[in-house]
C-alpha cells in the first residue's frame, strides 16, 4: 500500500479532495491521516455535527488502519460528545440533593467524556494533530463546566447546617443501608472498595458488568463524608456507631475507638460487628488459587476487598498526569476481581469508594489556589483541600464546620 501510494502520489491527490468523500476509501494509510486532520479542524470549528462524527468513526472502525489510529478517532469522538453535552447542560440546582440528582443523571457524562478524551489524546501520542481540539476541550471543561458548577455547588455547601442531602444515602450509613440487609437475609456479601473511584467511573463499570451477561448491576449514589479524604472515607464504610477524628495531628480516624488505618485494623472493626468477616487486598484476591478463593467466600459472611490504583497514581506529583490511564486499568482490574469472586461462589458484590477526585489536564495557576492561610487556636492537620483544628478562624475563603454538623 505504501509503495503504491508513493507511485500514485496519493498524498498530493488527497489535498484537493473533501474528506467526507473518503469515508469508504481504505486502501491507503494517508486517507486516515487526511480524514483525522480535517475532522479535528471541523470539530473545533463546529462545522461537523456530533451525529456525523459518530457515524464517520463507526465507518472507519471497519477499516484496515483503524487499530493504528483508534486513539485519535476516539479522542475526536469523545471531544465532540463533550462539547455537545456541555452546550445542552444547564448547571443550575436548587439544593444539594438536586445537584447530586442532576449530576448522577446527566452531568457525570461531562466528566466521563473529558476523561475519555484526555486518555485517548494522550495514548495517541499525536499532540500537534489534536492541539487545537485539546485546547478547546480544556478551556470549556475548566471555564464553562468546572468553574460554573463549583460556584453553584459552593452556594449550597455554604448554606448547609449539616452535611446531608436526603434522600441520598450518607456514606457513614453504608454498612447499615447496603451491607446489613444481606446479613439479615442470611446472605453473604463482598464489599469491593476502590480508592478515589469516582461516580462516573462507577457508571462505566456498571456498563462493563452488564455486558458480561452473567450479572445484574445497579448504580446508587452516596454522599461522601466530609472532609473527603481516605482515612475518613474508609472508616465511614465500616460498621460503627461513632466516628472520631484523632486529635494528634495524624489525620487518622477512629471507628468506635479503634483506628481505621490499615487492613488489619479494618478487619478488627469488621469482626466486632460480624464475627465471620475479613478484610483483604484486591491484589491478594487476584493471586489466590481456586480453592483458596472459594474458602474465602465459604468461611466468611462479609469480605471487604481493598483496591488502590487511581489514588496511588493521582496523589503523586510524578505520576498524577497518568490518573486517567489508572482509571482504565482500574476498570479492568475490578472486573477481574468481580469475576474471581463470582467464580468463588460470591453472589452479592458491592463496589464503592472512599472519596472521588477532580482532575484538570493542565498545570494549576497560582490564582487557582487560595491566597488566605488557615488560622486558628490550633491547626492540627493540613491537606490541599481542608484543615483540621480547634478554634479555626471563620473566613469567606473557608466553610467552617463543627464535628457534630458532620456526624463526627
Amino acid at each position: 500500500s505504501a509503495r503504491c501510494a508513493e507511485l500514485l502520489q496519493i498524498e498530493d491527490r488527497l489535498q484537493t479532495l473533501d474528506y467526507r468523500a473518503l469515508m469508504t476509501v481504505d486502501e491507503f494509510e494517508a486517507v486516515d491521516r487526511k480524514i483525522l486532520s480535517d475532522l479535528v479542524r471541523d470539530v473545533v470549528a463546529r462545522t461537523a455535527s456530533l451525529q456525523e462524527v459518530e457515524q464517520w468513526v463507526r465507518q472507519r472502525r471497519q477499516g484496515h488502519w483503524f487499530e493504528r489510529y483508534q486513539h485519535e478517532y476516539l479522542a475526536i469522538e469523545h471531544g465532540a460528545q463533550f462539547m455537545q453535552q456541555l452546550e445542552l447542560a444547564s448547571l443550575e440546582m436548587d439544593s444539594l440533593a438536586d445537584g447530586i440528582h442532576k449530576y448522577t443523571q446527566t452531568w457525570y457524562q461531562l466528566d466521563q467524556r473529558y476523561r475519555k478524551f484526555v486518555f485517548h489524546a494522550r495514548e495517541s501520542g499525536q499532540a500537534s494533530l489534536l492541539q487545537a481540539l485539546n485546547q478547546q476541550v480544556e478551556n470549556l471543561y475548566n471555564n464553562n463546566y468546572l468553574s460554573r458548577l463549583n460556584v453553584r455547588w459552593q452556594q449550597w455547601v455554604d448554606s448547609c447546617q449539616t452535611w446531608a442531602a436526603d434522600p441520598v444515602v450518607s456514606q457513614s450509613k453504608f454498612f447499615s443501608h447496603f451491607v446489613q440487609p444481606y446479613l439479615d437475609r442470611k446472605g453473604k456479601v463482598c464489599v469491593l472498595i476502590s480508592d478515589a473511584f469516582r461516580y462516573e467511573i462507577g457508571e462505566e463499570l456498571q456498563t462493563l458488568i452488564r455486558r458480561e451477561d452473567r450479572f445484574e448491576a445497579e448504580l446508587v449514589p452516596a454522599l461522601a463524608a466530609l472532609p473527603s479524604y481516605t482515612q475518613l472515607g474508609m472508616a465511614a464504610l465500616l460498621p460503627h456507631t461513632s466516628l472520631q477524628l484523632a486529635d494528634d495531628g495524624t489525620g487518622e480516624v477512629l471507628a468506635d475507638g479503634i483506628s481505621a488505618t490499615g487492613t488489619a485494623n479494618r478487619a478488627r472493626i469488621l469482626a466486632q460487628a460480624v464475627q465471620a468477616s475479613t478484610a483483604v487486598l484486591a491484589k491478594d484476591v487476584l493471586a489466590m488459587g481456586k480453592e483458596e478463593s472459594r474458602a474465602l467466600i465459604r468461611d466468611h459472611e462479609v469480605v471487604y476487598v481493598y483496591h488502590n490504583l487511581i489514588d496511588k497514581t493521582g496523589d503523586t506529583r510524578d505520576t498524577e498526569e497518568r490518573v486517567f490511564g489508572a482509571a482504565e486499568e482500574t476498570l479492568e482490574e475490578l472486573l477481574r476481581v468481580i469475576k474471581k469472586l463470582a467464580n468463588a461462589n460470591a453472589n452479592n458484590v458491592l463496589v464503592t469508594a472512599d472519596h472521588g477526585f477532580i482532575y484538570q489536564n493542565h498545570p494549576l495557576q497560582d490564582s487557582d489556589f487560595l491566597s488566605t492561610q488557615p488560622e486558628g487556636a490550633e491547626v492540627l492537620y493540613t491537606d490541599l483541600r481542608f484543615v483540621l483544628g480547634r478554634g479555626l478562624v471563620e473566613h469567606a475563603s473557608f466553610k467552617t464546620l463543627q464535628p457534630k454538623q458532620l456526624g463526627l
